[in-house]
């Protein structure tokens, strides 16, 4: 089958299953060389497959439909892709249980409010975002201790177990497809969303530090900005003020919270700007 790809890092396992399968990759947009791109640059400069950075347009995808393409498929790729009316299969992979958390970066979310609905849908696309038919979809359960980084992970093994099982029994699984129900669709997460508010306690300061992981969270320590990727900390009885330094090192800095204290490497913070007037 040819296929066009449309995809980052996150569910690049699913790219190297197709290779694997022997599908003809046509194409593969995704971003420019980066830490979230760079696994799917190299699968795809390993197997000479033609990269593409720029976003897609009606005119290249018609093309690609022209040129043979029988399937898109968009693996957590964040721009809209115009779908030729004549193209046979077109799907997108959503992680989460659709219909449940429609919208952009819904991991944090799923982390910190609505762990009940982890999972990987594999849909239909469509011109509205994540309300196509479902395919197929397994549920992931998170551990108390979760946190962005080893959700991904999880992510990153069972997608194309449940996309081989897709592509294995492609045209069945289309023409039984099932239509979304109403659910909910979740707001992108803000600049608040991910700032720490040090007045908190100290196991809702370290559930926001997991539930963002390696994308960072942002933190004021003595009046200077901080994008911080890694923490742990205690609950422990102390006079100091919340959101002061106690102590800080060429290691790392420890910093109060209302009931306990949280212990920041230095090799985990990086200096936004001085806040200080």
């Amino acid at each position: 089958m040819k296929i066009a790809y449309f995809g980052y890092n996150a569910f690049s396992s699913c790219l190297e299953l197709l290779v694997n399968l022997g599908h003809e990759l046509v194409c593969v947009y995704t971003g420019e060389d980066s830490a979230y791109a760079n696994r799917v640059i190299s699968c795809s400069t390993t197997h000479q497959i033609p990269l593409c950075f720029d976003k897609p347009d009606k005119a290249q995808m018609d093309a690609l439909v022209v040129a043979g393409v029988d399937l898109f498929l968009s693996a957590e790729y964040p721009w809209k892709i115009p779908v030729p009316s004549q193209l046979r299969f077109a799907i997108n992979i959503h992680p989460t249980m659709l219909p449940d958390g429609r919208g952009p970066t819904p991991l944090p979310s799923l982390l910190l409010t609505y762990p009940q609905h982890a999972g990987v849908t594999l849909h239909k696309m469509t011109a509205e975002l994540d309300e196509g038919d479902i395919l197929l979809q397994k549920r992931i359960y998170i551990d108390k201790s979760e946190s962005f980084d080893t959700l991904s992970a999880k992510l990153y093994i069972e997608t194309p177990i449940l996309l081989d099982k897709l592509l294995s029994n492609l045209n069945h699984c289309y023409k039984t497809s099932k239509r979304q129900e109403k659910g909910s669709n979740w707001h992108k997460l803000s600049h608040d969303d991910q700032t720490i508010n040090w007045n908190e306690s100290t196991s809702k300061v370290l559930k926001q530090f997991r539930a963002f992981g390696s994308l960072g969270v942002y933190a004021e320590i003595h009046g200077q900005l901080y994008l911080i990727t890694a923490a742990e900390g205690v609950i422990c009885e102390h006079n100091i003020k919340t959101g002061a330094i106690i102590s800080n090192d060429d290691i790392r800095i420890v910093i109060a919270t209302s009931d306990g204290l949280v212990s920041i490497p230095k090799s985990c913070s990086t200096l936004l700007s001085n806040l200080k007037k």
